[in-house]
């Protein structure tokens, strides 16, 4: 009986170990794909954000609009990657300077939007993002909630400004103060690369 049984755990033992080589060497063997964002026929609302040069930048950009105002200038801003065909995506590469709170979506076969990856806060000039499940997809979108230069576009576009009223005989009668938006008051994020990778074949 303690014959059979330790057996049986040799043998557990050998498949054990042949798993964890065969797990091992598919995982050493697969290599990166070149990035897919520099395929021919890939577009970026700002081209400079796929130009393959870490040393220009791309923004991100209000795309969608409410026609008010007041509603405009809290919007995020979004940076959009289409691919010229779909592509399995395991890895995204987002090289940025000021970029902290974000979503990554990937366009699903209905056209619209599914969130894969969402990122609270970030200090790294360099996010490698490893997606699991895996996604694919002809198009991702980048999201920007937050960025390191928000307060900085925030002192710009918002004032505080006192209402002056001119009175009929020509004086100036000092009002309250209000705060007055000049603009957005969000800041764009600063992108020099955006980076899409699979596997080899």
């Amino acid at each position: 009986m303690f014959t059979e049984k330790n057996r049986y755990s040799q043998y557990f033992a050998v498949l054990s170990l042949f798993a964890l080589v065969f797990i091992t060497a598919c995982v050493i063997g697969q290599k990166w794909s070149e990035n897919y964002a520099l395929m021919d026929g890939a577009r970026s609302n700002d081209p400079q954000i796929i130009d393959g040069n870490l040393n220009t930048y791309g923004v991100s950009q209000i795309l969608r609009t409410s026609g008010s105002f007041r509603l405009d200038v809290h919007l995020p801003t979004e940076a959009i990657v289409l691919l010229p065909e779909q592509k399995t995506l395991f890895r995204v590469e987002i090289h940025s300077s000021n970029l902290q709170e974000f979503q990554l979506m990937a366009r699903n076969s209905k056209g619209g939007w599914d969130q894969i990856h969402e990122q609270k806060s970030s200090r790294e000039s360099v996010l490698d993002i490893r997606l699991n499940p895996s996604v694919t997809t002809n198009a991702i979108k980048l999201v920007v909630r937050k960025t390191s230069d928000d307060a900085a576009q925030k002192r710009k576009n918002l004032k505080l400004e006192r209402e002056n009223q001119v009175t009929p005989d020509g004086k100036v009668r000092r009002g309250q103060q209000v705060y007055k938006i000049y603009g957005p008051i969000k800041a764009p994020a600063k992108i020099a690369e955006i980076k899409l990778f699979g596997y080899t074949d």
